[in-house]
């Protein structure tokens, strides 16, 4: 017969065991793809080493990390990132503003999207790229072609997510909006938009690492100021391992948007049950 003691006893032991489990586990995890990066620098080295590929196409990773650490104290470098920054801030922000209000909205009201579906199809299935030359000849090599660019590629992400999370209300919650006859202000404030939420944090987050993506694109495709620019301009004049050290960097911001904004959705998803990942 268990006493009361050991009942208590035991209730504090179990939480503490399955996060002890849940920490070993998310260290073996880190320690394999540790082992991965590992293995792939080693590879590469091994590659230029073998002679394979010449030192002004493929630069060995001891010298990419020296001229990477070189460029960190330029300040060309820190404006360069910038530029790309600032141009993926911009279209992002516009993006959000213009998707998840439309996306709520064809969400809610079946019949807007209906009307709407035909069209967005047809505008999202367009590579964003190819729109480069129509955007350059009404807006020329500007930034705010860049951000124009920019918010092209990631506002259909978020507008489908958010009209995604919209239709995720369970029917027997919407139906009782309507019979209390909630206003409809109050509908989206406190039914919809918590509802939808998980979904939008998703589109944001996938349409922040495109951001990226998308304006060192453009930068490298056009003479606008940023990383790609860069990567072009030191390829072009031999320096590879600079071009190396800048194409590191977009990686580096890719990752760190990404995973700024996974907690930036923990945070604000506080109430959702927490989610087993690593």
């Amino acid at each position: 017969m268990t006493t009361p003691v050991q009942a208590a006893t035991t209730e504090v032991l179990e939480p503490a065991a399955a996060g002890s489990k849940t920490r070993g586990r998310r260290a073996r995890v880190h320690a394999y793809q540790l082992l991965c990066v590992v293995l792939v620098l080693l590879l590469w080295g091994a590659v230029t080493v073998s002679g394979l590929f010449t030192a002004s196409s493929l630069p060995s990773p001891a010298s990419v990390a020296t001229e990477w650490l070189h460029l960190l104290g330029a300040p060309v470098f820190w404006q360069a990132v910038w530029d790309t920054l600032r141009g993926a801030l911009v279209g992002l922000l516009f993006a959000g503003a213009v998707g998840v209000p439309l996306g709520l909205v064809t969400g809610t009201y079946a019949a807007a999207e209906l009307s709407s579906r035909i069209l967005v199809d047809f505008l999202r299935s367009f590579p964003v790229i190819a729109l480069l030359p129509v955007f350059l000849l009404v807006l020329g090599s500007t930034p705010e072609m860049k951000s124009t660019v920019v918010f092209i590629a990631c506002v259909f992400p978020i507008f489908l997510q958010a009209q995604y999370g919209a239709r995720s209300v369970p029917p027997m919650i919407s139906e009782t909006v309507r019979a209390y006859r909630i206003p409809r202000l109050l509908r989206y404030t406190k039914v919809v938009l918590p509802s939808a939420t998980p979904s939008i944090m998703t589109g944001l987050r996938l349409a922040a690492t495109t951001s990226i993506l998308v304006a060192i694109g453009v930068e490298i495709l056009t003479t606008l100021p940023g990383i790609g620019h860069e990567v072009t301009q030191h390829q072009q004049n031999g320096n590879s391992a600079v071009a190396f050290g800048y194409i590191f960097t977009a990686g580096l911001l890719g990752y760190g948007i990404n995973r700024g904004s996974m907690l930036l959705e923990s945070i604000l998803l506080r109430w959702r049950p927490p989610a087993h990942t690593v």
